[in-house]
């Protein structure tokens, strides 16, 4: 633990916060001071690593799989949750409720209903619902700080229409659509921040994407090069497993690529790329705690290069079973209820990134900005030892390139 000076009130605050995690998330009233907006901050920070609440494989209570997941989350040490809301505007509400998430990804009305042209009809069904549900969440999370993420599950599949990789060519149709609905999307979420008074609540539209590769390398039509130039999306989520495998520079370029097809927008607080979800299942190692820890912070290392806002694990507990049943091992909580190595070490992370930020507060007077987080994530012993991992795998990847140029 790093010690805070005695006999100040904000370290003996902070400190209170995060022993007892009490911190309240009051609105930010006419007469609050410096003091209690600095409180605030440091309660509700980007501590960017976080994880999936979706469609879990099992569970160990009584609970809605969804609120048991969403509370080992929070116990893990993480104000971060994702989960697919469906259409049910109201779900939100019940996740929220005696949980203190101050970020909050929710996949919502996410289907692929464009790809036979989108029609007046369902535009119009699209934007009603996502203004009218933009509106409840600046109306009910007035005040709070909470900042809110609506966006889809992997587009590439959708533009795709199924899983085959080698389709080169999408029909203009299905390009058209998806831009369509995509810019409906985010133009009522726009609407509905327009149109509603609102202080200190945030509700942003991502566009989520997880084959860029095949356009960067291949020249194939993708979301990212077909439809994300013509849109207008806040964000920029990537289901990141396509490039997972690669060096620490070929994870950069990928990153660069996004941004480089992403256009300018102002009002929108950086960086506009996030991980959505990334992993290695444990079944790739024999199910070894041991190697899945190292092989998934080596993964993490990788984008926590990069200039990415998030980088969300997939995923708490495992949604994804193998041919004999068992559980394929995308978890930080394992089938049999235990945490896993990989759990305890990134909530280490997790525990020590809470206190680097209050003794940055302490100091300095304000937060560290996004990009001086990610330098103390990168210089945390967990990451440091990520890090030579990834250093010498990419030795390895370059020499069997040498040998087998395929």
């Amino acid at each position: 633990m790093i010690p805070l000076k005695k006999n100040r009130p904000l370290a003996f605050l902070v400190t209170a916060a995060m022993v007892l995690n009490v911190l309240p998330l009051s609105a930010r009233a006419s007469g609050e001071t410096e003091h209690d907006a600095l409180r605030r901050q440091i309660a509700q920070y980007n501590y960017i690593i976080g994880t999936n609440a979706i469609a879990p494989g099992y569970q160990f209570t009584d609970a809605d799989p969804l609120m048991e997941v969403a509370d080992q989350i929070l116990a893990w040490g993480s104000n971060m949750v994702k989960f697919n809301a469906g259409s049910d505007a109201g779900l939100v509400d019940r996740v929220l409720e005696g949980r203190d998430f101050d970020y909050v990804f929710m996949w919502f009305r996410s289907n692929a209903a464009f790809r036979d042209g989108y029609s007046e009809a369902e535009a119009r069904a699209d934007y009603d619902a996502v203004y009218s549900f933009t509106q409840k969440l600046l109306r009910t999370y007035n005040g709070t700080g909470k900042q809110f993420y609506l966006g889809h599950w992997e587009g590439d599949w959708y533009y795709l229409g199924g899983y085959d990789k080698s389709q080169e060519k999408i029909p203009d149709t299905v390009t058209e659509g998806m831009i369509a609905w995509l810019n409906t999307r985010q133009k009522a979420v726009d609407d509905a921040k327009r149109d509603t008074p609102h202080d200190d609540v945030s509700v942003w539209n991502y566009l989520e994407l997880n084959r860029p590769t095949d356009a960067l390398n291949k020249g194939f039509d993708r979301v990212v090069n077909r439809v994300l130039p013509f849109t207008n999306v806040d964000y920029v989520s990537y289901s990141a497993y396509d490039a997972k495998d690669g060096t620490a520079r070929t994870v950069r370029k990928v990153i660069d690529y996004i941004y480089e097809n992403l256009p300018e927008k102002s009002g929108v607080p950086g960086p506009r790329v996030f991980v959505g979800e990334v992993a290695e299942p444990a079944s790739q190692f024999g199910f070894s705690d041991r190697r899945h820890c190292s092989a998934n912070l080596r993964i993490l290392a990788k984008y926590l290069q990069c200039d990415v806002r998030f980088c969300l694990y997939w995923e708490m507990y495992c949604n994804e079973t193998l041919p004999d049943g068992r559980a394929s091992g995308f978890w930080l909580v394992d089938a049999d209820g235990n945490k896993t190595l990989l759990y305890r070490k990134l909530q280490t992370v997790l525990l020590d990134g809470k206190e680097y930020v209050a003794k940055f507060a302490e100091k300095t007077g304000r937060v560290p900005t996004e990009r001086e987080y990610r330098s103390f994530l990168l210089r945390h012993p967990v990451f440091v030892r990520a890090r030579i991992g990834v250093f010498f795998e990419d030795i390895l990847i370059c020499v069997r390139s040498i040998f087998d140029p395929r």
